[in-house]
């Protein structure tokens, strides 16, 4: 195998590792949210409706909510499915899930999250990416054999 081979091989091990590093930390917020989150009675702002590009069809429903937070209200907006979304409106009700910590993370109730089967289903190609990185690179011959 040539030096290309080997850089090849890093090249992949690398990309493996940044995905199992952001699913992890993604993983990890949700995760504190819904171990350490504390829920709060928020209040509809207002709804958007956004088309995407022509590219990737389809529509993005935007909720933006306001909940009670460090003796005042904090603002956030999240996407939200189509039938949250119809339901509510401007001034109506809603449960939030929100980080005492961080309360940028935060997300009307039912929506949200990484869902655990998309989380284990990115741990294993990445780890799988990571595995096929480290097999060209212990295939590869040394640097000073090049």
């Amino acid at each position: 195998m040539t030096p290309r081979s080997r850089t090849d091989g890093a090249l992949w091990v690398l990309m493996g590792g940044i995905v199992f590093v952001m699913v992890a930390f993604i993983f990890q917020r949700d995760l504190r949210l819904h171990m350490d989150g504390v829920w709060a009675q928020g209040t509809v702002v207002r709804k958007e409706r956004h088309d995407r590009s022509r590219l990737s069809h389809g529509v993005d429903y935007v909720l933006h909510y306001r909940f009670p937070w460090g003796g005042g209200w904090r603002t956030d907006q999240r996407n939200v499915s189509r039938e949250l979304w119809e339901r509510l409106r401007a001034g109506s009700s809603l449960q939030v899930l929100h980080d005492q910590g961080d309360p940028g993370n935060s997300q009307p109730e039912g929506e949200g999250g990484l869902p655990m089967g998309l989380a284990v289903l990115a741990f294993v190609l990445a780890g799988g990416v990571i595995l096929t990185g480290a097999v060209s690179l212990s295939r590869s011959p040394g640097m000073e054999e090049a």
